[in-house]
């Protein structure tokens, strides 16, 4: 015991207690305090007593603050004295730490032990401060995170390094729980508390379960947050498994040292100066052996006089770093501590050393550490800079700054990073007039307080996606990827998409993206949505949903569908016929097809036009040979009546018997009704300009039921005919409205022709008072006209009949004559009541023209000669009578080549020459006379009966001589024989 209380200047206190806990020996460092009184000085103590005094020399013992109270120092005592627990650590006043232990004594009673641990809690200090800083910059790298709702404790969000921790894949849909990956599930209910006290949870260490059975620990920082409306847990971890495998280590070793300590643990010596050893504890021993010279356990022996050295000089060395020798010669890191003080009369060194070579290796491990994390964040290709809570620049690596080139002089360590960007707005590295780079400042202000990611736009036209990441000291972490080429390829995309869209918008083609499973409607261009309305799915398009299948099937079979016809519905709900052209993509993933519809609609109805005009031009074609039958039958019908007029009207003039005088009138009125009927057929089937003139409408009229009458009547149908008495005339061409009138009866016998009931037209003229018109209306008692075709009946082509037994150009014909005569046409009608069709002319505004009966008496022609070339020989003589008796001299000649004859031998005032004749027809004598007689050619025209071949009006036209039609009137020969005579006077 006097070797032990000698030791009672050195850093470690005891007090020693018999079976009865009566003070048995103390030092002064168990107090804390050298100058306190040690065992037996104020009589005996218990170990409440020494526990109290020790107490005043202690801020905390075991974490918990020190109070001044007799039941704070016998539940020190009680805690103190117990065995088999853990070592204490207790802070005193002046800032110290000590570790206190109990060890029961061989012959009963306990031992109090107080270490001086100031120096390793410091290291562990500075090692917690190395590793906060190193946590610094790793959190401001992506690391494994978690969001748990709190009451729940269902994961609600999970980061893919959160996933890789654990070794599955999150399934966001799928329920997974947190505390099922925790080795403790108790550990989850202590953060919960934890961070329910402080809102935060730093650096707390857990053990985390991974599918296969394998663990991890974790670093742990937790904070309160809400998710979606729920209070939440956001969880980030650090994989310290490594770490903890060290610790392992470590406690394993604290473990030892827990043993050591429990008979004096620190490996603690005395030794003289020169290096002899007075004492050592076990620890000791087993930490170095049993070398005789303490000299031998130093790597190198000069380290030894130093730290002498510098106890002589001071008195005093704390953490000396040597390299030493164990008990078994390996080379170790000791941490040196010792005090020079007086022991029996001479100089000693009171001295504890640490292992510390595990606390070397790991600062080594953690400046590695540090230096292999900036340099994988030098080789990011991304621009990375760290500010602190200050907005202070931390580090930023080389593409950060060649992101800021303009402005990278400034980009150093402590630069301010709001000055930074002021500096580099001023640099026009951003868009931003210098007016507002402060208002852009402070929108700047708002990314470094939350998490943000934004796309910004340089002045030279690059592009770069910056976020924006606080971290959990206050300051943000910023990262800056260069998105120039990807913003390009965008712009291009969207002109390119744009393009498109203006075109398909533009275009006049039903164009449409359809899904070709459900026939979900994707897309459709303007005309698709004009045609087929704003429908959702293509089946609501088809007539028959089944033709959609068939479309498709054979669609997903070739690849592409050309001109598929069917039946859709329009806009307005009606049926259409469609072609459908289509090609099959792959879009985002779904099999789409891209058709063009046509509407058949036009196409149809041009077909339909086309076979109502094929039937037109047939019945043309037939018209044409009908107009050429009828040029044939006028020829051969208009010289014997020309005979047969020509003759009654010069009985009629000379006969003196009243009954002979009669009988060549009704003679001369049957010649001119038949050489009316031939004249209205000519000029239907004739193709000629308009030749207006005043007409009476009572001759119009009577024209036309000349000529259809008999059909009507034949077929069991009553006709009537009601004029207007003195009705004015119009001015009009007479054969262009007979042929209307005929069409209106033609068409008004075939609408009664099977009609059951009365089976009558009825046709009249009146005069119509308020606007002076003439009016002419043709009526009928058949079915009359429908209410759905009768606004189509003035269409071109367009007809109720039969193919072949209508044209479809009657009505629209007639509508046609109406107009260009300045009148109207129009229809009333009734479904079985009959149908009017009501005509309305303008009077004529002309002077009338002379009658034949009120004509001036025309000049006898005397002493002229008159040639008459005529094939039919009563045709040539009864024309030679008529101008005999108008005082010509007539010559006649049966043939071209006999008047050229004629020609030859004298000239003549007047030639008058038929059109088609045997041998030389009247073309081919016209053309010889104005070869070999110019002279005579002007006098020369023609009297015939065919003017409705188109050779004939074409040779007309062409000479532009006068002709007159047979069958011939006297006094309309003598009329224009005396034109011709007086023309050429």
């Amino acid at each position: 015991m006097q070797a032990e209380c000698r030791v009672a200047d050195a850093r470690t206190g005891y007090a020693l207690f018999d079976i009865h806990d009566v003070l048995e020996d103390a030092n002064a460092a168990i107090y804390g305090d050298s100058g306190a009184s040690i065992a037996g000085e104020d009589g005996p103590a218990d170990v409440g007593g020494v526990v109290g005094k020790v107490l005043r020399n202690l801020k905390s013992f075991d974490g918990i603050e020190v109070e001044p109270t007799d039941e704070f120092a016998r539940h020190v005592a009680t805690r103190w004295r117990q065995d088999n627990v853990p070592p204490f650590e207790a802070q005193t006043v002046d800032g110290g730490w000590r570790l206190l232990t109990s060890h029961p004594r061989p012959n009963g009673g306990v031992a109090l032990i107080s270490t001086d641990i100031t120096e390793m809690k410091r290291i562990q200090i500075a090692h917690l401060d190395s590793a906060e800083i190193f946590r610094c910059i790793t959190d401001s790298h992506p690391l494994p995170v978690w969001v748990v709702d709190e009451e729940s404790k269902q994961i609600v969000y999970e980061s893919l390094d959160g996933s890789r921790l654990l070794g599955r894949k999150w399934r966001p849909n799928e329920p997974q729980f947190i505390i099922d990956h925790f080795a403790d599930p108790d550990d989850f209910e202590k953060i919960t508390e934890r961070v329910g006290h402080d809102d935060i949870l730093r650096d707390h260490e857990i053990e985390l379960r991974r599918p296969n059975g394998s663990s991890v620990w974790c670093s742990t920082n937790c904070r309160r947050s809400h998710y979606r409306g729920r209070p939440s847990l956001v969880i980030g971890v650090l994989d310290i498994t490594e770490r903890k495998k060290a610790e392992a280590i470590k406690h394993e070793a604290t473990a030892l040292m827990q043993k050591v300590l429990d008979a004096c643990p620190v490996p603690t010596r005395m030794s003289t100066i020169e290096g002899e050893t007075l004492y050592r504890n076990p620890a000791s021993r087993e930490l170095y052996g049993d070398r005789g010279q303490i000299g031998g356990y130093y790597v190198n022996p000069d380290d030894r006089k130093t730290l002498v050295g510098v106890l002589l000089d001071k008195g005093c060395i704390d953490d000396f770093r040597v390299r030493q020798y164990d008990s078994n010669d390996n080379v170790f890191w000791g941490s040196i501590s010792a005090r020079l003080i007086d022991f029996q009369g001479r100089p000693v060194i009171v001295s504890n050393a640490s292992n510390i070579t595990d606390i070397i290796e790991a600062q080594t491990q953690t400046r590695q550490a540090s230096e292999r994390l900036i340099d994988a964040i030098e080789s990011l290709a991304e621009g990375f800079a760290l500010y602190d809570k200050d907005d202070r620049l931390v580090l930023a690596n080389s593409q950060y700054r060649k992101m800021h080139a303009l402005s990278a002089d400034v980009l150093v360590p402590g630069v301010n990073w709001f000055d930074f960007l002021r500096v580099t707005a001023q640099r026009n590295q951003f868009p931003v007039s210098q007016d507002r780079i402060d208002d852009w400042l402070v929108e700047r202000a708002k990314d470094r307080r939350e998490f943000r990611q934004q796309e910004f736009q340089h002045t030279d036209g690059g592009w770069f996606f910056v976020s924006n990441c606080p971290t959990r000291e206050g300051g943000f972490v910023v990262t800056r990827v260069d998105i120039t080429e990807r913003k390009r390829a965008e712009l291009a995309a969207k002109e390119a998409d744009e393009l498109v869209r203006r075109v398909l918008e533009a275009c006049p083609a039903s164009i449409q993206m359809t899904r070709a499973d459900d026939g979900k409607l994707l897309y459709r261009s303007p005309a698709s949505d004009e045609l087929l309305g704003d429908v959702d799915n293509a089946f609501d398009s088809y007539l028959h949903p089944a033709h959609r299948k068939q479309f498709v099937e054979r669609l997903l079979l070739m690849g592409e569908v050309d001109d598929f016809e069917t039946q859709l519905k329009r806009k307005n709900g009606d049926a259409c016929w469609c072609s459908l052209s289509a090609r099959l993509i792959d879009f985002h993933g779904d099999k789409v097809i891209v058709s063009h519809t046509y509407d058949l609609s036009d196409r149809i109805e041009m077909q339909q036009q086309l076979e109502r005009q094929r039937e037109t031009l047939h019945q043309n074609e037939k018209l044409s040979a009908l107009g050429g039958l009828l040029a044939g039958v006028a020829h051969e019908l208009n010289n014997p009546l020309s005979v047969v007029l020509g003759m009654s009207l010069t009985l009629k003039e000379t006969a003196s018997d009243p009954k002979t005088v009669e009988r060549a009138d009704k003679i001369s009125r049957a010649a001119e009704r038949c050489a009316r009927i031939v004249r209205t057929f000519l000029a239907m089937a004739r193709q000629q300009p308009t030749r207006t003139s005043n007409v009476v409408i009572d001759d119009i009229v009577t024209a036309a039921v000349e000529v259809v009458g008999y059909s009507i009547k034949s077929s069991d149908i009553s006709l009537s005919v009601r004029r207007a008495p003195d009705l004015p005339a119009i001015w009009a061409d007479p054969d262009q409205l007979t042929q209307v009138l005929i069409n209106l009866l033609v068409n008004a016998e075939h609408a009664v022709h099977g009609w059951e009931g009365q089976r009558q037209i009825m046709v009249s003229t009146e005069l119509q008072p308020e606007s002076g018109n003439i009016l002419v209306k043709v009526a009928d008692t058949g079915p009359g006209i429908p209410s759905e075709i009768l606004p189509r009946i003035f269409e071109p082509f367009f007809t109720t009949k039969e193919v072949g037994a209508g044209t479809g150009i009657g009505l629209s014909f007639c509508h046609r004559i109406i107009q260009s005569h300045q009148g109207t046409i129009q229809v009333e009608t009734a479904e079985g009541g009959g149908s009017t069709f009501v005509v309305s002319l303008p009077a004529s505004d002309r002077l009338a023209e002379r009658s034949e009966a009120e004509a001036i008496e025309l000049p006898k022609s005397t002493g002229r000669v008159c040639l008459v070339v005529d094939d039919e020989k009563d045709v040539r003589e009864l024309i030679a009578e008529i101008l005999t008796q108008d005082g010509f001299t007539v010559i006649v000649a049966g043939s071209g080549k006999e008047a050229l004859k004629q020609l030859k031998s004298r000239t003549f005032d007047v030639i008058l020459s038929d059109l088609k004749m045997p041998d030389m027809d009247g073309r081919r004598f016209y053309n010889h006379v104005s070869d070999f007689h110019p002279a005579e050619a002007d006098r020369l025209a023609f009297l015939t009966g065919d003017t409705i071949s188109p050779d004939a009006q074409v040779f007309l036209r062409a000479t532009k001589r006068p002709y007159l039609e047979k069958p011939v009137k006297p006094f309309e020969l003598r009329t224009f024989v005396s034109r011709l005579v007086n023309r050429d006077a």
